[in-house]
């Protein structure tokens, strides 16, 4: 089922996302560096049993996790849904867990691969990781997600430029010093980790610490890197739905 781009102004900032489906609402945030588009298949498959939100994050000007998740809470008040189904993967893991913290707004929560857990990969590693994966995916064909993720990455240098994003960029890098676990033991709902047996990115030694962190959450390991759902993206969608069911 295709998705519809559609604008909403949240603060100062207008803010694009991704919509359309049937169903329960959904929520859906990405990694870093991405866009909506870069999962677009996975989420044109999700649209068949839910309502599919996606926001731009990075068009959120925000400095911080906490403040890009309430830029989130407040941009799915302005579209007046609640309750909604949440999926966050990598980076957009985090700000999920963060906006669980909220019940009111979030009902029920699937986490992947999330950042926000100590001693994750430099930068070095995930830009090697990028180009690997970038490489794997034009060698299967999968010319429109990698022209997306170009873009993305693009997207995502060019705003490197702006306080807010380097500021960002920064508490994320830090994490191996000052991690996010206190968002993770305040989750009230119940939650999905899903977690890659071979991403060196965030590695997989981090799942159970994550799971001990979340009283209310379940499991799941799967065969894959840190960017199994661009390589596998019916597999990470059907995975990702009967979750969050």
């Amino acid at each position: 089922m295709k998705l519809q781009k559609k604008t909403v102004t949240v603060g100062k900032s207008k803010v694009r996302y991704l919509h359309g489906g049937k169903g329960k609402p959904m929520l859906y945030l990405h990694g870093w560096p991405a866009a909506p588009p870069v999962y677009g298949k996975s989420l044109e498959i999700l649209a068949e049993n839910f309502t599919v939100y996606a926001p731009y994050l990075f068009d959120m000007k925000c400095n911080t996790i906490q403040e890009i998740s309430a830029c989130v809470k407040s941009m799915v008040s302005q579209l007046g849904v609640s309750g909604c189904a949440a999926a966050g993967i990598s980076f957009g893991g985090a700000v999920a867990a963060a906006a669980a913290m909220d019940k009111e707004t979030i009902s029920n929560l699937v986490l992947i691969g999330p950042a926000g857990l100590p001693r994750q990969a430099s930068f070095g590693k995930m830009l090697v990781n990028l180009i690997m994966t970038s490489a794997r995916m034009l060698a299967h064909g999968k010319t429109k997600t990698i022209t997306h993720r170009m873009l993305s990455v693009a997207t995502f240098i060019s705003q490197l430029r702006q306080s807010e994003t380097r500021r960002l960029f920064n508490e994320i890098r830090s994490s191996k010093n000052t991690h996010a676990c206190y968002m993770f033991q305040a989750i009230q709902v119940a939650t999905t980790i899903i977690w890659c047996i071979n991403d060196d990115v965030f590695p997989y030694y981090n799942a159970p610490i994550l799971q001990n962190l979340i009283k209310n959450s379940k499991m799941i390991s799967v065969k894959g890197d840190h960017y199994w759902a661009m390589h596998e993206p019916v597999q990470f969608a059907e995975i990702v739905a009967n979750a969050l069911k």
